[in-house]
């Protein structure tokens, strides 16, 4: 997008002595290695302004000739004398008036680092509420030195004093005249929550009025800009303010110590940044041929293409005929919209079962995980430009869509993707588009060209159709997001490791409001037929696969309630993900030997060198609840990260940190037992290991008759103290059940009816174990069962689930196939 009808006009006429050099102008000093001043006018590109008016004074042409460099079509008005920021502004004006311009005049120092998401965001809320003036404030701090923003009790804007002008009116006992009133120092101070961040959007003759009214009746003589805040409050204009929280978001310096620290925050964000790089594609044609032609293939099911599926999915021959005729539906699909001469290439990416290892991908920990034979199947021709299209072979449920990759990322110079995906653009779209499948499209191509900021991502035309239960906890989602990213990379010869790809799939996701891990793509993308992976990360790896024995099978049976996070779910599972989050932090706070730890996984004995009762000792360290308010007083110098983790859902209660961060560390425990017990055939054993897990998800237990009670499991210090003492005894008994392994926790994101399926099917003979599948909060429960006890654990749940609630009966037995990519025959 670009805004024609705004003008940016940047001010850099002082030298800016404190920062004590006599041959560089305080513009032009680099931070991250890039003279501020070019950065800034970059960013502002970045975000789709194309015209530049630069005020310059002394040392222009240090200032010129460093612009000219690398932009040379800004434009340069001189001023003759330093008499303020007001006076330089009235130099652009002049220019401006003589020009007959009407438009938007946006003006910011030219020593500013501002983060491009601030000032879209301020263009936006312009646009919106259509005022005469809109002024960025940051919060109001005990050092800070900016002027106040003053307030009055019906929240309107009375206008801007200087700290100057402040201790003046203090000192001699005046009042500061501000829109027809009176106010003492003190008075302004009190009225003052914030401060100008020295970044404006003016309506042009508002902002030709107010300079036309500036006079230099204040402490330091000069022409103040923001004296042009009171004449438009005092003349009824309009004034909008955008608040930014975060003050790294919008950073200046007047000193070297500060232009350091502004350097290294900005260097973080740039190094937190991850960066692929694209080539031209190398597209065979196995892989890349006319979309009829695929057609053809797959009708005539010739042996290469038999071969081929086979590998992926296995000997099953009613498996691979409901999959051929899957391909073959989306192929014509296709054929309707875009015809059969478009070359393009075949991509699935199945769904995923988590064996063990729930919720805890995010905190370090092990997942044990299954491609299944459920997937999302997409054909994707290559596009000119960067618009992406969607048809869906279902199109009564998912509509026809279309979307820019520029549309919101308006240039990958967004140095933080969490910047972005929180930004206020951003959450207007999500809000407005809530649930909509192309919003997982959008999720991965928008990582991909962020990581990609030096290659514009070509779009694609697309057919889609899958098979994996929506909102069933089988990541449907997360399939989507992989699915497209393969086309991309595919599309855009883009060089990128295994690990790059799920991680930033993972991150990917996170646009659509959660803020889960990386496991369900790694499992998408990783999958071997006929086998589980044991996958790690921070680093991701895959330490070992494990051949999944033929005596055993797994059940998923649907719930019927959906697990929609992109609704409104998201608030309790992030809610979830933020108890984490605090419990780490406070952890670090209070307890001396994990002041350096990076992980929740860290919390065990073997790591930590210390006894079991240690680590319950430990956790006696975190509250059973805490508030936001209570975790803002207690972490005080963790404000921008609680910032950062409350931005992800809604304040619904107390946090509790002990129970979840329980379970986060047993269920560790559990998902790094699994794979050995995999391997030598202990089924049962991972069956405990499953009971224990669900019911530190269970939010109600079914009783002999059939009614559901409570389920509510708390960790307070008596019941720690009382695993201190049993795993302390000399009782073998005691030790075993107060066991880390042992402890359930409670994260309770389970549902009455997932209960209901799991404890029906726990008392079927033959069945192992059997608890929650997915994230929760909804979608499907997964039973470990012997293979011959298979009938008997689908009639029970007929007869006990789905027949009672005249649900149509939805039980499928899930084999492990082959992970993500595309088709290569």
């Amino acid at each position: 997008m670009e805004y024609n009808d705004i003008i940016c006009v940047l001010l850099c006429g002082g030298q800016g002595k404190r920062m004590r050099s006599t041959d560089r102008h305080k513009v032009c000093f680099p931070i991250a290695g890039t003279p501020t001043i070019v950065r800034t006018v970059g960013m502002l590109k970045s975000v789709g302004l194309r015209r530049f008016l630069i005020v310059v004074g002394q040392m222009a042409e240090q200032v010129i000739a460093t612009l000219a460099q690398e932009h040379p079509d800004v434009a340069f008005i001189y001023q003759t004398a330093p008499r303020g920021t007001g006076h330089a502004a009235a130099c652009a004006v002049e220019y401006l008036k003589s020009a007959g311009y009407d438009g938007k005049v946006m003006i910011l120092m030219g020593d500013k680092i501002i983060q491009p998401h601030v000032v879209a965001e301020l263009i936006d809320l312009h646009a919106r509420d259509c005022p005469g003036l809109t002024l960025t404030t940051l919060p109001k701090t005990t050092r800070t030195t900016a002027g106040r923003v003053v307030i009055d009790s019906a929240g309107r804007t009375l206008g801007i004093v200087e700290l100057a002008d402040i201790h003046r009116a203090s000192k001699t006992r005046r009042s500061i005249r501000l829109a027809g009133r009176r106010l003492s120092a003190g008075q302004i101070e009190r009225s003052s929550p914030t401060v100008n961040a020295s970044l404006y959007l003016f309506e042009a003759d508002t902002l030709y009025k107010a300079i036309a009214s500036l006079t230099d009746d204040n402490a330091q003589g000069e022409l103040y800009l923001t004296d042009t805040v009171e004449h438009a409050a005092r003349t009824g204009q309009k004034i909008a303010l955008m608040h930014v929280d975060n003050e790294e978001d919008l950073m200046a310096y007047n000193t070297p110590e500060e232009l350091l620290s502004a350097s290294e925050v900005l260097q973080q964000r740039l190094d937190r940044r991850r960066r692929i790089t694209a080539a031209r594609p190398k597209l065979s044609r196995r892989r890349f041929r006319p979309a009829g032609e695929w057609l053809k293939m797959f009708e005539q099911n010739t042996p290469r293409l038999r071969r081929v599926m086979t590998v992926i999915y296995g000997p099953d021959e009613n498996l691979l005929s409901e999959r051929l005729k899957a391909f073959t539906g989306v192929l014509k699909t296709f054929i309707r919209s875009h015809g059969a001469e478009r070359r393009v290439v075949l991509t699935r990416a199945p769904g995923r079962i988590n064996l063990l290892g729930r919720h805890i991908d995010h905190r370090g920990g092990y997942v044990n995980v299954m491609a299944i034979n459920h997937e999302v199947i997409m054909v994707a021709a290559p596009r000119e430009d960067d618009t992406v299209t969607m048809v869906n072979q279902s199109g009564r449920e998912f509509p026809r869509r279309r979307f820019r990759i520029g549309e919101l990322l308006r240039s990958a110079d967004w140095y933080d993707w969490m910047d972005f995906i929180n930004s206020a653009t951003v959450r207007q779209v999500l809000e407005a588009s809530r649930g909509d499948w192309s919003n997982y499209a959008r999720a991965a191509m928008l990582r991909l060209q962020h990581a990609c900021p030096d290659h514009r991502l070509a779009g694609a035309d697309f057919a889609v159709t899958g098979n994996i239960p929506l909102g069933a906890g089988l990541s449907s989602s997360s399939a989507m997001v992989v699915g497209v990213a393969e086309v991309a990379v595919a599309l855009n010869g883009l060089d990128i490791t295994t690990q790059q790809f799920v991680d930033l799939c993972g991150e990917g996701e996170w646009f659509v409001g959660s803020r889960g891990g990386s496991a369900d793509h790694a499992a998408i993308r990783s999958g071997e037929r006929g086998r589980i992976a044991r996958v790690g990360f921070f680093p991701f790896r895959i330490e070992q696969t494990i051949t999944w024995p033929d005596d055993l099978a797994l059940v998923i049976a649907n719930s019927g309630v959906l697990a929609a996070k992109s609704a409104g779910a998201r608030d309790t599972y992030n809610q979830r993900v933020a108890c984490y989050n605090l419990a780490e932090m406070i952890l670090r706070l209070r307890s001396p030997i994990l002041r350096n730890i990076e992980h929740l996984r860290d919390v065990n004995p073997e790591t930590l060198g210390v006894s079991p009762a240690e680590v319950y000792r430990t956790l006696q360290l975190l509250p059973l609840k805490i508030t936001r308010r209570a975790a803002a007083s207690l972490l005080k110098d963790e404000s921008n990260r609680l910032e950062e983790i409350f931005s992800s859902h809604k304040n619904i209660g107390p946090y509790r940190v002990r129970d979840v961060a329980m379970f986060g560390v047993a269920e560790c425990r559990r998902s790094d037992m699994y794979a050995e017990l995999l391997k030598d055939k202990r089924g049962r054993e991972i069956g405990t290991l499953m009971r224990y897990s669900h019911d530190g998800d269970r939010v109600v237990r079914y009783s002999g008759n059939g009614r559901p009670r409570p389920h509510v499991l708390s960790y307070s210090d008596a019941r720690l103290n009382r695993l201190i003492a049993d795993v302390t005894s000399d009782d073998p008994a005691r030790y075993v059940d107060a066991a880390l392994w042992a402890q359930p926790g409670r994260y309770a994101c389970s549902t009455p009816e997932i209960d209901l399926l799991v404890d029906i099917a726990c008392s079927t003979k033959g069945v192992l174990g059997a608890q929650l599948a997915g994230a929760g909060l909804g979608g499907c429960a997964m039973i470990l069962c012997r293979s011959d006890a298979v009938g008997r654990v689908m009639s029970a749940l007929r007869k006990g689930y789905y027949r009672p609630r005249g649900l149509k009966f939805d039980c499928h037995l899930c084999r492990p196939v082959a992970g993500s990519g595309p088709l290569t025959i």
